[in-house]
């Protein structure tokens, strides 16, 4: 297949989890005959050569950052922020240019932010399919910040964008040939908010070979994964661990460490490190060395949707994992007490943690069974699999709706 894929983010170096999913697809379609061209933002100089190997590329400079115009633009046409944002005139005409220059089986557009790319697409080249590739539920993300929110002003935007972005996500399902939702709930209310579309579940992967299993360590340490704080959903759920789930596991296990990995620290996340029980690692480009001091992964989301990478990593390199519902409910197969153990109030996380840092046996089993989950169905190979085969699908429909020329 000749496949074009519109990326938010050049997918490399595959650091986070934006760049994380496109680039091993990229990668792996590649190595299966497919030939792959990508068009794609780019917010840095950042080198990204080594990506050649595998497609085509083509990049258009982007700060990525919303302003005040994005927010009124979008207010008066009735459209989210991050869609005006994104909207960009020459990224398009480098799409067209190829379109028009040669035959793509299909088009792939990721997130729903890109959306505009994906309508103009439908629009002006009936015949080429386009699959929309759903790492995040924007609705869904919009929704559980506007709840968080106590001041007035913030709800009201909250539900001004809340509206905004459920009517861009139910017109693009709507057009989409297919929907590739890498979330289980983000599946069943894409489903619900959009009837007629097609939408299948393809979830992100981990590559297992890079995160093996590591023996249990000596040291009992916590781990805390983001790759930047100015995601709001990472702060939230640091902020909640620090303030409210540490002080009652370390009232029981006080020489425990918390290991916080990730980017833009707040300033008072910079006062956390003075008596020691803190480690703020800044960013980290390889998560591995920091993970072999810790027997536990912490994921205390409470905002945000989708899978959470960081769970599918930790499980790989075999680390016990604490969540709560709303970091569970991305990754299919994890289940309480068998591979995670999940609390959603602060008691009830801080006592599943105590108990895991009590329970060695308990700590192994839900390391081996989470490695097992991780092989089994979201190893890449596994998940490029499936989305060779959906991709084909939809080529194969659109080939067969085709009039015959005699």
């Amino acid at each position: 297949m000749k496949i074009l894929r519109i990326c938010q983010e050049t997918p490399f170096p595959p650091t986070d989890g934006v760049r994380i999913e496109p680039y091993f697809v990229t990668k792996l379609l590649a190595s299966r005959g497919h030939k792959v061209t990508l068009v794609c933002f780019q917010s840095d100089d950042r080198d990204v050569t080594p990506l050649r190997n595998y497609c085509e590329l083509y990049t258009v400079p982007s700060s990525g950052r919303n302003t005040a115009l994005h927010f009124l633009w979008g207010a008066v046409e009735g459209y989210p922020v991050n869609y005006i944002k994104y909207r960009n005139k020459r990224l398009l005409a480098i799409v067209a240019g190829l379109l028009q220059g040669e035959h793509f089986d299909v088009v792939v557009v990721d997130y729903s932010a890109l959306g505009w790319f994906a309508l103009q697409i439908k629009r002006q080249f009936r015949s080429t399919p386009v699959v929309t590739r759903w790492l995040n539920f924007d609705t869904l993300i919009w929704e559980r910040w506007t709840g968080s929110q106590h001041n007035s002003v913030k709800r009201l935007l909250g539900r001004i964008q809340t509206a905004f972005v459920r009517r861009l996500e139910s017109e693009l399902a709507s057009v989409s040939d297919l929907c590739l939702v890498v979330g289980t709930r983000d599946a069943e209310l894409i489903q619900e908010m959009a009837p007629t579309a097609n939408v299948e579940f393809l979830p992100a992967g981990v590559d297992i070979d890079h995160y093996a299993f590591q023996t249990r360590p000596a040291r009992r340490d916590l781990l805390f994964m983001a790759s930047s704080f100015k995601w709001h959903a990472n702060y939230d759920a640091v902020a909640w661990l620090h303030g409210e789930i540490m002080p009652r596991i370390w009232a029981r296990h006080p020489g425990t460490v918390l290991h916080i990995t990730g980017a833009d620290h707040t300033p008072e996340m910079r006062k956390w490190g003075s008596d020691g029980r803190v480690v703020l690692t800044g960013f980290v480009p390889d998560e591995r060395e920091v993970a072999a001091l810790c027997s536990i992964l912490v994921v205390p989301m409470r905002l945000g949707a989708g899978i959470k990478l960081k769970i599918l990593t930790a499980l790989a390199m075999g680390k016990a994992v604490v969540t709560t519902s709303h970091g569970a409910e991305g990754v299919a197969g994890l289940e309480e007490n068998t591979n995670c153990l999940i609390g959603d109030s602060s008691g009830d996380f801080a006592d599943a943690v105590i108990r895991v840092l009590d329970d060695i046996p308990l700590q192994q089993r839900l390391a081996t069974n989470g490695r097992r989950l991780v092989c089994e169905r979201y190893d890449w190979e596994v998940i490029v699999g499936q989305f060779e085969s959906l991709l084909e699908s939809v080529v194969g429909r659109q080939r067969h709706s085709e009039p015959l020329h005699v």
